[in-house]
């Protein structure tokens, strides 16, 4: 490859040393390494172009080794990428302040370290040219004020050369100063930034939700957070750091802001699913009225309906109508999650919380700050996770797992459940309070079978949607006796059904003409199982006990082996399962299950 450069690996792990050299070689990159800070010293007279640089090392760490180089008139400007497991924001704040310039996590992305590598030399390059123009740089540096000249020693030189953009406010949130990287974003003048607030610069859905997150910052909050900002007539999504500024002595002046643009990795795992319909049953307009009443306010929402009837879709739908829809859009389902997850994946865990904790971790109410949060299948989480969550909406607030700190968030929580909730609380599986709090505004959400009218339209965008998924093109039309199938089946797995269906059906169909016979409709796995052991010489009764052994086996494992569970499941009681279950011969097992 053609690349140009010669670099230091400096790393008390001698495979690490290899692993980083050989992969920098293939790069076309030259390299030395040197497993200490105070090798490293030694060999700087060599001339290098960059410095990966380890944290942990013994006698001299990487800290210790960034200050004391940045004080050497000939390395103050080398190029520093810190190449560390420590990604909290006060380690990071001190290598900055340190001088490193950027930094890779380990274990290391090889893509990424290629990246981070390509643009500090780059920057190198820049800086080089810069250095001409020293003398003009130092007389105007001679005339700032002391406290510039002190901010400038911490700041400047990363500031600058940073690839991510990087804003400094005062308390009343009008812009200091900005980075070259967010002139050039937003192609805009720095003296026309300087002095505005975002109000007078973005739409007031961004900085409605900008508002408030910086207003906590100045309390003292560092804030992480995810927005979307329409620029320039394009999306863009945004990730940001945000945290307070402060004087010599301590005091907040300002907020300091670190923003870096980011593939649409956080809007939801439903973007590959096609937007709502128009719909046309009066279930369904009924239900989108309410929610759209419900997107004006911030409160919590309960969306109740049978599994794949699109909760998932009006929860969407509220979110891309409210204040919050410049946020993330993040959606967890509850059913999911391990009991012993479950804290974690919602309120999130400081590094070594517990054994498997390497690192620190935001949770999923976190994540969604300036956003929404579809808790799905809200009903099946245990009474401990339940409890946890009502106090979150008392206050907004938590404290992650292993934490002491206590972290607030403005997020719009949904919930969602195909349970009857005022039956599991009357049955003692679900908190009263926790439903009060929940069902604020409760809308349902109607099964298919309910909206038939509906069936057509719906049917026409999955499959204009799976098309496009399939790589399908021109899109099929769906034959007559097709459609009217469609409408006159009952659609017990709703929504959800209808698109594997259509799925399904246009693989069979090989992109022509989707027929009747391709929808496979009413036939399910157990029927055709039941077909199977028939067409195998299976007498009467003998298909009949399969078919029961399949039916309870089933139930058991939805249930994940819990037998009071699976008795509701197939309607019976508990001491009816383990009667069949005995009968059939699955009693071996029985001491193994829980109750």
């Amino acid at each position: 490859m053609d690349q140009t450069g010669h670099i230091l690996v400096v790393d008390d792990d001698s495979r690490n040393r290899t692993l980083i050299a050989n992969f920098l070689e293939i790069l076309g990159y030259s390299s030395e390494t040197a497993s200490d800070g105070f090798e490293a010293l030694e060999k700087l007279n060599a001339g290098f172009d960059l410095i990966l640089l380890d944290v942990m090392m013994p006698g001299m760490d990487g800290f210790e080794f960034t200050r004391t180089i940045r004080e050497h008139p000939n390395y103050s400007d080398l190029p520093i990428i810190m190449v560390t497991i420590l990604d909290d924001r006060d380690s990071r704040l001190r290598a900055v302040e340190a001088g490193v310039n950027d930094f890779v996590s380990k274990p290391i992305d090889r893509l990424e370290l290629g990246v981070r590598v390509k643009s500090a030399l780059k920057i190198k390059k820049t800086l080089d040219v810069i250095k001409q123009h020293q003398a003009e740089l130092e007389e105007t540096v001679k005339q700032t004020t002391a406290e510039l000249v002190e901010s400038e020693k911490r700041f400047r030189k990363i500031f600058e050369s940073a690839q991510d953009c990087i804003f400094i406010k005062d308390r009343d949130l009008r812009y200091l100063d900005v980075n070259s990287a967010t002139t050039d974003f937003l192609q805009i003048r720095r003296e026309d930034i300087i002095g505005k607030t975002d109000d007078e610069l973005f739409d007031s859905t961004y900085y409605t939700i900008s508002r408030d997150i910086e207003n906590r910052v100045l309390k003292g909050q560092a804030i992480e957070s995810n927005q979307s900002l329409v620029w320039n007539s394009q999306p863009t999504n945004l990730d940001f750091i945000r945290f307070p500024f402060c004087d010599s002595s301590g005091e907040i002046t300002g907020i300091c802001g670190i923003i870096r643009e980011m593939p649409n990795h956080f809007s939801s795992s439903m973007d590959d699913s096609p937007p709502i319909a128009e719909f046309s049953s009066d279930a369904m307009l009924n239900a989108l009225a309410r929610a759209k009443m419900a997107a004006r306010t911030n409160s919590v929402v309960l969306l109740t309906g049978e599994t794949g009837s699109g909760k998932d879709y009006l929860a969407r739908y509220i979110h891309d109508r409210s204040l919050q829809s410049s946020g993330p859009f993040y959606s967890i389902n509850c059913a999911a999650i391990p009991p012993e997850l479950a804290e974690s994946e919602l309120f999130g865990h400081e590094a070594g919380a517990y054994t498997s904790a390497a690192r620190k971790k935001r949770g999923m109410l976190e994540l969604a700050e300036g956003g929404t949060l579809l808790l799905n299948e809200i009903g099946e989480l245990s009474a401990l996770m339940q409890a946890k969550l009502l106090s979150f909406f008392d206050t907004f607030s938590f404290t992650r797992v292993g934490g002491e700190k206590n972290i607030s968030v403005n997020m719009r929580p949904i919930a969602a459940t195909n349970r009857d909730l005022r039956k599991e609380v009357s049955e003692g599986r679900f908190r009263k309070d926790l439903f009060y709090r929940l069902n604020v505004l409760s809308i349902s959400v109607p099964p298919l079978r309910d909206r038939r009218e509906d069936i057509t339209t719906i049917a026409n965008q999955l499959i204009g949607h799976l098309c496009e998924k399939l790589h399908m093109s021109p899109v099929p039309r769906i034959d007559p006796r097709a459609v009217e199938g469609l409408r006159n089946y009952s659609w017990p797995g709703n929504v959800r059904e209808l698109r594997n269906v259509l799925e399904r059906a246009l693989i069979l169909s090989r992109g022509k003409t989707v027929r009747l016979e391709h929808l496979s409709l009413g036939k399910t796995e157990l029927s055709e199982a039941v077909e199977r052991d028939f067409l195998a010489g299976q007498s009467f009764y003998e298909v009949i006990g399969t078919t029961e052994r399949r039916l309870i086996e089933s139930a058991l494992n939805r249930s994940c082996g819990k037998k009071h569970e699976a008795a509701r499941i197939l309607g019976i009681s508990r001491f009816a399962l383990t009667r069949h279950m005995v009968k059939l011969g699955i009693n071996e097992t029985l001491d193994k299950l829980p109750e």
